[in-house]
């Protein structure tokens, strides 16, 4: 019998570890690794994305991996947050999270793929061209944002079965809490105290667009981010946008990625 390498391990004692990773890395450029050791070898995935989610008529990519094609894993991330997330069967139920409060914050929702309900444009952008054959969604409910965590098998691991679904299913809580402590969760020290490496890579930008990338780098959304600093949204969407392009980053996670690099 040939011998089950450590990615394709699935029995409980064998994720320790990966889980005790993550948790070790919350907050610390590891983290994305770490998360997707866990996922590789709980269930065999052979993509990843995460987005967050947080109400405005546009969506955030905190990670896209795909070990096997990463600039396939990056260029599907940009359609999907470029407009193709809106022909996403789960974009209601996205939308529907946002709206429950703190004190009656709805479960982590496992869900499988749902190829009849995904219109044919949409499916031949996000899974012909890659070779990706299944998808499982979490939609992970959060104070501020809905995350979206997605995992894709390819034609090589064949779909999720049924066993798999059910470790999610279990694994989910624990999913939900490192990913809204990691992406979520302002850091310790405060916006007005940054690290010696985020001082030098955001020191092209104006005093405000510095103050917004850091609140943004610390958890916050953009709203949020603009009731700290006490202006409009408007303006803030503004500020980001002149700081995106002085870095040459398109997004939040790609900024985050920029600062938190070793």
């Amino acid at each position: 019998m040939a011998a089950v390498s450590d990615e394709q391990s699935t029995d409980w004692p064998n994720l320790m570890p990966a889980m005790a990773e993550c948790v070790a890395c919350l907050g610390e450029a590891g983290f994305d690794e770490a998360l997707l050791a866990l996922l590789r070898r709980a269930v065999r995935i052979e993509q990843c994305m995460v987005f967050a989610f947080d109400g405005r008529d546009e969506i955030d990519c905190l990670l896209a991996d795909n070990r096997r094609a990463p600039q396939v894993a990056g260029r599907l991330a940009e359609l999907y947050t470029g407009g193709l997330f809106r022909q996403d069967p789960n974009y209601q139920r996205l939308r529907q999270l946002l709206d429950y409060g703190d004190s009656e914050r709805a479960a982590a929702e496992v869900t499988p793929m749902q190829a009849k309900a995904m219109p044919e444009a949409y499916r031949s952008h996000l899974f012909a061209f890659p070779d990706l054959i299944d998808k499982v969604s979490l939609t992970l409910p959060g104070e501020q944002s809905v995350y979206y965590l997605n995992l894709y098998r390819g034609s090589a691991a064949g779909p999720f079965d049924r066993d798999d679904l059910a470790r999610l299913d279990t694994l989910a809580p624990l999913l939900a809490s490192l990913i809204r402590r990691h992406y979520g969760q302002a850091r310790p020290d405060s916006p007005q105290r940054p690290s010696a490496e985020e001082v030098a890579i955001l020191a092209p930008l104006s005093e405000r667009e510095r103050q917004l990338c850091l609140y943004l780098l610390r958890g916050h959304t953009l709203k949020t981010a603009a009731a700290e600093l006490d202006i409009a949204l408007s303006t803030a969407e503004t500020y980001r946008k002149r700081a995106y392009a002085k870095l040459g980053v398109p997004s939040k996670a790609r900024l985050v990625a920029l600062c938190r690099r070793r």
